[in-house]
């Protein structure tokens, strides 16, 4: 690239960096000037921030989550209707849009022209029945994403799919992800979460530590219940300092993800791990008594 090019061309600042980059016609560029449209666009509509390091930041109430569900042949729509009844049992008031391989379309185009931004999307994709790639479905997604909504997929996967379908694909590594215990984080470090996880197993419970689920990884999470409508509870450990004595630094992101987690029909249960060392026992005695709460109405 000549000096003169790099010269004339190189006011193309990237937002999300902040640095000069020199601007060729390359499919590269092409995105970066696509994603400096995106960003303007995410300005006008109030879903950026500027922070403290004066770099642009999307709003945690604008930011995507996908949650996978993976069932066998022919149960997609049987959990899809599962997955809503918890989601309002823990939500209670929220909008919820179920879509499959036949009515994705229509849910595409009342989001994608803004007829409605709903809570939560629950999407049904059975490989088994339907192995053929479904592009309404695959722009869903993508719509969801660009609009920060929260997205459910019930999938059931195809060990025979031979032909391309991205989407499969990312369905497969999910599962891979999710199933393989190898692949998440190390169990709790601290040694409060580790003292409270050998409690709550000596209690007869069985906690799973660090569990996937959507964007995140749950301290504890504990399943148990009517296999119809069982309870999820998702047990955190909070330290007052990262979580209360600053304010703005965790209370927006903890927000939106117990959000984000009822939505998917989890119930998070938080404790400061002062309370746990001062009475461990009340602790307890309290997530036995969210595992008995099965009886919310549901609207």
């Amino acid at each position: 690239m000549s000096l003169f090019f790099y010269r004339r061309e190189r006011l193309l600042r990237r937002p999300l960096g902040g640095r000069l980059r020199a601007f060729s016609p390359s499919a590269r560029n092409r995105n970066r000037s696509r994603r400096l449209e995106e960003i303007k666009k995410a300005i006008i509509r109030g879903e950026l921030y500027l922070n403290n390091f004066n770099r642009w930041r999307l709003r945690e109430s604008n930011k995507s989550a996908i949650g996978w569900t993976f069932v066998d042949a022919n149960k997609t729509t049987e959990q899809a209707e599962i997955e809503r009844l918890m989601a309002l049992r823990e939500s209670v008031n929220i909008q919820v849009i179920q879509a499959d391989e036949n009515t994705a379309e229509k849910a595409l185009s009342n989001i994608d022209y803004e007829i409605s931004r709903p809570d939560l999307v629950i999407i049904e994709r059975d490989w088994v029945k339907h192995p053929d790639p479904n592009l309404s479905i695959e722009n869903l997604i993508d719509v969801g994403i660009k609009r920060g909504l929260i997205l459910h997929i019930i999938a059931a996967l195809n060990s025979n799919i031979r032909h391309k379908d991205k989407l499969h694909f990312v369905a497969k590594q999910r599962y891979i992800f999710e199933s393989n215990p190898l692949t998440r984080p190390a169990l709790p470090t601290s040694q409060i979460e580790r003292n409270f996880g050998e409690s709550i197993f000596d209690a007869g419970l069985n906690p799973r530590p660090q569990k996937s689920v959507a964007n995140y990884f749950l301290d504890f999470a504990i399943c148990q219940g009517d296999d119809e409508l069982p309870i999820r509870l998702d047990i955190e450990v909070d330290g007052r300092y990262w979580h209360e004595e600053f304010p703005g630094q965790r209370q927006s992101s903890d927000y939106r993800r117990d959000h984000i987690l009822k939505c998917l029909g989890w119930r998070p249960l938080r404790f400061w791990d002062d309370e746990i060392r001062e009475d461990e026992q009340s602790c307890i005695q309290r997530i036995f008594e969210e595992l008995s709460v099965n009886s919310i109405e549901i609207h």
